[in-house]
């Protein structure tokens, strides 16, 4: 199984996900405008095979197994790469990986009962090391905030509840908003097996033709109440 440095091992307390990279140059303008956003996450022994960062042509009991690893230590955190303005690239961010997710894990998330539901065009953040790159075919417009609806998906732990937080210290840039909370004062969602939809995001242009942000994600378990 093609794993990049990805075996799902043993229960985990907090992952965190930093990024931190930019593309485009030139002039800016609305046919060129890019944002990007390096995804590493950090928290479990993942291992390094030194592959291009991508998981894909996993059969479909491996993408099982796969699945069923990730949940039942924690959660799945996926991105949706169906729009026209976000692309999907390798980890290093210097050559694309796919346009849409379709052939990256998930590659046939509804052929596992524990994916089902999932589209086909969301991308497991957990299981790849990619970049998301927001209006690289097609340019986002300068000075403006871009919102992505449902561009965040998530598959839960049968039994635990998990806070998903987007930002805190770091990050806020780039990826303003998710869930209708801001990025930079951290924007959380709890992800449980009652409560796991899809959320919206929203993403700012800027005014310079390259930008770059240090964006922290980190999953761990709720909070007993």
């Amino acid at each position: 199984m093609k794993m990049n440095r990805r075996s799902v091992l043993g229960a985990i307390g907090v992952v965190g996900v930093g990024t931190g990279a930019a593309f485009g140059s030139g002039a800016f303008s609305s046919t060129t405008a890019q944002r990007a956003v390096e995804v590493n996450v950090f928290g479990a022994d993942l291992g390094d095979s030194g592959t291009t960062g991508v998981v894909s042509g996993l059969t479909s009991e491996e993408e099982t197994t796969l699945a069923g690893n990730i949940t039942a230590n924690f959660v799945d955190v996926l991105v949706d790469a169906s729009s026209d303005t976000v692309d999907i690239y390798n980890e290093a961010g210097d050559s694309r990986e796919s346009t849409d997710g379709t052939d990256i894990f998930p590659e046939n998330p509804n052929s596992t009962e524990t994916y089902s539901g999932i589209g086909s065009s969301y991308v497991s953040l957990v299981a790849n090391d990619v970049t998301i790159v927001f209006g690289d075919d097609n340019g986002l417009p300068p000075n403006s905030t871009v919102s992505y609806d449902e561009l965040f998906a998530f598959v839960e732990n049968d039994t635990t509840s998990y806070d998903v937080t987007f930002g805190d210290t770091n990050g806020g840039s780039i990826l303003s908003s998710v869930d209708g909370s801001d990025v930079s004062s951290g924007s959380t969602v709890e992800v449980s097996s009652s409560s796991s939809s899809p959320v919206n995001a929203e993403v700012e242009t800027g005014t310079s033709g390259n930008s770059r942000e240090a964006l922290d994600i980190r999953i761990e378990e709720t909070p007993s109440p």
